[in-house]
């Protein structure tokens, strides 16, 4: 009997020593760039604990891609981001709402006029949640040094919806984030005469790797180390474009994409990065 007490004991310490391990604060920032197919999906999780999710992919594949980031009994997202509203980028939330608590979501301004956005306002409802407009220049702080910025977030007056794509810039003190959503380089040409800092050691490349999309004047204002490209496999797009490859890879941009690797998950500790 004693013995049994024993290893019961032995047991219920072990328990509390791996739940302990897992659930302390992160002690680096982790980006998971989310292997959701054919879309857009990426997770950070900042060392003070917030779980920031910009974009959600087109279909089911967002919830699995999450577990693969965030541990079991997680059950709470406190932003989420749209970067602008094609089904590639937010049909996987509806079902999200399901199974996280979310506390924020940021949209962009223009709105479309269609049944996924009208199944997307109708989840929202049901769990009693609003739409937060995003305002170009707004900062949100997250503390220890992390830092998001709407870098763009004006509608353009444009028929494209991706031309009204939010820019984020997301920075781990000296390590920054740059999230590009679906902006063709029309509309990097804007942010380039805007005198913007978007310098980035990593950047989610535009559109999928589109050619429409990373101008070479663009990239050099950018500078960036890695380049993480969200695609899916034999997709009819045929993302990536060799041009848009061609351009990162003359920028000595380490290329990545979801489509070769599943998702990417990257830590930076305010000043250096690495790949896990």
């Amino acid at each position: 009997m004693k013995r049994q007490i024993n290893i019961i004991t032995l047991l219920v310490i072990l328990s509390l020593v791996f739940l302990w391990q897992n659930i302390e604060p992160n002690k680096n920032f982790q980006a998971c760039f989310l292997d959701v197919g054919q879309g857009d999906g990426a997770l950070f999780r900042t060392t003070s604990g917030q779980n920031i999710l910009v974009d959600g992919g087109a279909d089911n594949h967002l919830l699995p891609a999450l577990a693969q980031c965030l541990p079991w009994w997680e059950r709470s997202i406190d932003y989420i981001f749209i970067s602008h509203y094609h089904d590639d980028h937010y049909a996987g939330l509806v079902d999200l709402l399901d199974k996280y608590q979310v506390k924020n979501i940021i949209t962009p301004t223009d709105k479309p006029d269609n049944a996924l956005y009208s199944a997307w306002l109708y989840a929202l409802d049901r769990h009693g949640l609003l739409e937060q407009t995003a305002i170009t220049g707004q900062k949100y702080d997250f503390g220890n040094g992390v830092v998001l910025e709407i870098l763009k977030a004006q509608d353009v007056d444009s028929k494209d919806a991706n031309d009204d794509s939010l820019v984020l810039k997301i920075s781990d003190q000296e390590i920054d984030y740059l999230l590009m959503g679906d902006l063709p380089s029309e509309q990097e040409e804007v942010l380039l005469k805007q005198n913007i800092n978007l310098n980035s050691e990593i950047l989610k490349v535009g559109h999928h790797g589109s050619k429409h999309s990373s101008s070479e004047d663009f990239l050099k204002a950018v500078q960036p180390e890695l380049c993480v490209i969200e695609v899916g496999t034999d997709n009819s797009y045929g993302h990536p474009h060799q041009e848009a490859l061609d351009r990162l890879q003359k920028n000595n941009c380490l290329i990545k994409e979801t489509k070769d690797l599943g998702t990417i998950i990257v830590f930076s500790d305010g000043q250096k990065w690495w790949l896990e």
